[in-house]
């Protein structure tokens, strides 16, 4: 067993920009898990946001071989739950690198046992939900070129909190017939949230707002429940099954993504701690390659709503594996998590 990493620089088709900032490219480490002539691929995509950055991911993937193969233990790769366990201890600063090495595991998994890794997990015969595609730049005038291509995509995830947004609302909902879901990335205080949920969710017929407060406004988010009948989704609240429960009553839903909890195994644990206290599953992702959102997408069949356009948003793609086009999400039968190089 050997494992290798590289460091992937991933350009993005046009600047994405969230109210804490704009970014035009990311990142990313991939790694890889080579095991009996079989390799399989994982992707770190770390946010600063979480503490992680590509230093600490390349480190976690280059030092976990002396994790999945140490002195008291030989390497066995369908350890997989094992293994997540044993990553979470030895390196809790970097979730992106944790969940690389996870996704690799899965995927050289899937392949030696020639099974989908959403076959393995048991999930086949369950579409996935359709997946957004999100609408993030910062003017809107550089949208109105791509309007063909969004008019593809049934549903649009709009990102709010800044600048524009009721003149990008208007172009979208005048454009395209797209489902609408926001996402503020806690750029609203709770009078904001309040005065602008109405008003939207009534001009625009938005499904859910995601993020509209601080990660820890508890109380703000309490208000909103109790004075709004939006549909509120938290992401950046919850980072682990431990958050889940204490957000029960305080919104509708939780976002789950690999590269914040830390893999495959923890995003099924909090999927489940979701499902305990009644809470909405989202999936979502960060600027990704195919590698990661394949890996996301392995577990798609078990959320309610998919977010998964990492890999639509970037324009040198280095593998070639399951995307979102036109908001289908079509997992297929290749072994592992249906990825492979494109060069």
């Amino acid at each position: 067993m050997k494992v290798t990493c590289r460091i992937e620089k991933l350009v993005l088709e046009l600047p994405f920009t969230i109210f804490r900032g704009t970014t035009s490219e990311q990142h990313i480490c991939i790694a890889e898990i080579e095991h009996e002539g079989v390799t399989g691929y994982g992707e770190a995509s770390p946010s600063a946001y979480y503490g992680d950055s590509v230093d600490a991911a390349a480190r976690t993937i280059r030092a976990s071989e002396a994790v999945l193969s140490g002195p008291e233990w030989d390497f066995d790769p369908y350890a997989l739950e094992a293994v997540s366990k044993r990553l979470g201890r030895e390196f809790p600063e970097s979730p992106s690198g944790r969940a690389a090495v996870e996704i690799a595991l899965h995927d050289l998994a899937g392949k030696l046992a020639g099974l989908p890794v959403y076959k393995m997990l048991g999930l086949a015969g369950i579409d996935p939900p359709p997946t957004s595609y999100t609408v993030g730049v910062r003017d809107v005038d550089l949208l109105s070129d791509g309007i063909e291509r969004l008019r593809s995509f049934p549903i649009l995830k709009v990102k709010l909190g800044f600048g524009r947004e009721e003149d990008l609302l208007d172009l979208l909902r005048g454009e395209t017939d797209a489902v609408l879901r926001a996402d503020v990335n806690e750029g609203w205080d709770v009078d904001t949230a309040l005065e602008k949920m109405a008003r939207y969710g009534e001009k625009y017929s938005m499904e859910f707002f995601e993020q509209p407060l601080p990660k820890t406004d508890r109380e703000g988010y309490r208000r909103l429940m109790a004075e709004t009948d939006q549909t509120v989704i938290v992401d950046e609240s919850v980072t682990a099954g431990r958050d889940i429960p204490g957000w029960a009553g305080l919104a509708h839903g939780v976002n789950i993504k690999l590269m914040k909890s830390g893999g495959i195994r923890e995003a099924l644990a909090m999927v489940a701690a979701a499902r305990a206290v009644g809470l909405k599953v989202m999936l979502g992702c960060m600027v990704e390659s195919s590698v990661g959102i394949s890996a996301a997408a392995q577990i798609a069949p078990l959320v309610d709503y998919c977010d998964l356009d990492g890999n639509l948003l970037i324009a040198n793609d280095p593998f070639v594996g399951v995307r979102g086009d036109a908001g289908v999400l079509d997992l297929g039968d290749s072994p592992g998590i249906g990825v492979r190089p494109r060069f």
